[in-house]
């Protein structure tokens, strides 16, 4: 079925399975102001490169008016949609082995932006989506992959998955969002070569961990954010060939009700105000081989906390001073002779690393400040 170029009244909905719908360059679906614009609901559906305008504003967080929605549309497939200005971009609901790739969504942050719920094996590629509440969004699904995207400009989350089971998050770039990113309540996933970037305000984060298990991330980059990756709750997640460049805090460790366990290897700190803070007495983190701006040539053990940063956490006005004489002759002369409770966080293969071409902006004291107002946050 071919949609020529030209304006197309709306809704629709295609219950007939099997049915390819490809738009002509200038066809445009016209939702007309009314819920969904175009409703998928047969199994092997394929959508491609056609344009949408004017749905609906109903802003339900799980059934927002929006440009496409699939209910029960096993492996159907949404490719090269454009849709600005709406509500809510693209809703997968009990649609396993779905493909959304290559669409371009811009909404209104009143509602996700591309949203799949209950549906496993589903791939969602290549898209740009930005201005919505949750960029992108995934809840229950098994074997998800999130890959090639970039989302920037969301109300809150640019990524978000919750109650994921052994999703692939790879290559996608998420920056300027309103939190962040954050992966919750899942296990056994996978983050690898995502950049993480610009996420500075209050209680921001590049990545957030939430009572993930077994949680991999390899070869990412967090760059220039107030909290690089933050972990809350996460046990024996990790931390191998990742990059953290020039956030006021690089890792940081919360607890809420239970605790945090890691291994970090091979990671490259660079730039960062604070590289490790902890906000868990119970945390079990093991640090070897990582690469830090700060550790000496020698092959020593290198401690890349201080109990200054687990002060500020709990004063965070004291993170004003992250780059007073006083305080970093302090973490020098705490580095040589560590305390007890501390020398658990010291990488005894550390490696130095070159710093990075830019020098610490002044600006990064506030994002110091920043991410540490969140440790007390957390705790509230």
């Amino acid at each position: 079925m071919v949609l020529e170029a030209g304006v197309h009244q709306g809704p629709w909905s295609i219950t007939t399975p099997g049915v390819r719908l490809v738009a002509r360059p200038g066809a445009v679906l016209d939702g007309g102001g009314q819920g969904t614009a175009l409703t998928l609901s047969a199994p092997g559906i394929v959508v491609e490169n056609l344009e949408v305008q004017n749905v609906g504003k109903g802003d339900d967080f799980y059934e927002p008016d929006a440009a496409v929605a699939l209910y029960g549309c096993e492996g159907c497939v949404v490719r090269g949609l454009r849709a600005r200005g709406v509500t809510g971009g693209i809703r997968v609901e009990k649609s396993n082995r779905a493909v959304v790739e290559n669409c371009d969504l811009e909404g209104t942050q009143a509602a996700p932006g591309l949203q799949t719920y209950r549906s496993d094996d589903v791939v969602l590629r290549g898209n740009r989506i930005q201005g919505f509440l949750d960029n992108l969004y995934v809840e229950y699904g098994e074997r998800v992959v999130v890959e090639g995207n970039r989302v920037e400009a969301g109300e809150r989350y640019g990524l978000h998955l919750m109650f994921t089971y052994q999703a692939q998050v790879r290559g996608n770039h998420s920056q300027g969002n309103r939190v962040g990113s954050a992966l919750m309540h899942g296990a056994e996933n996978r983050v690898e070569h995502n950049t993480f970037a610009r996420e500075v305000g209050p209680l921001r984060y590049g990545l957030l961990l939430q009572e993930e298990w077994k949680t991999v991330l390899k070869n990412n980059r967090f760059v220039e954010s107030t909290i690089g990756l933050l972990s809350l709750d996460s046990r024996d997640t990790l931390l191998e060939q990742n990059h953290f460049d020039r956030n006021g805090t690089a890792l940081f460790f919360a607890r809420d009700t239970d605790q945090n366990s890691l291994v970090a290897q091979a990671n490259t700190f660079v730039g960062n105000l604070q590289d490790v803070a902890v906000d868990d007495p119970r945390a079990k983190v093991r640090l070897r081989g990582n690469a830090f701006d700060r550790a000496a040539p020698l092959p020593v053990p290198h401690l890349p906390s201080s109990s200054f940063s687990l002060l500020s956490t709990r004063q965070p006005d004291l993170s004003l001073l992250a780059l007073s004489p006083a305080v970093m002759l302090w973490e020098a002369a705490e580095a040589k002779v560590p305390g007890l409770r501390l020398l658990a966080l010291a990488d005894p293969e550390a490696r130095p690393a070159s710093p990075p071409a830019a020098s610490v902006a002044p600006g990064l004291v506030g994002l110091a400040l920043l991410s540490l107002l969140g440790g007390l946050w957390l705790r509230w």
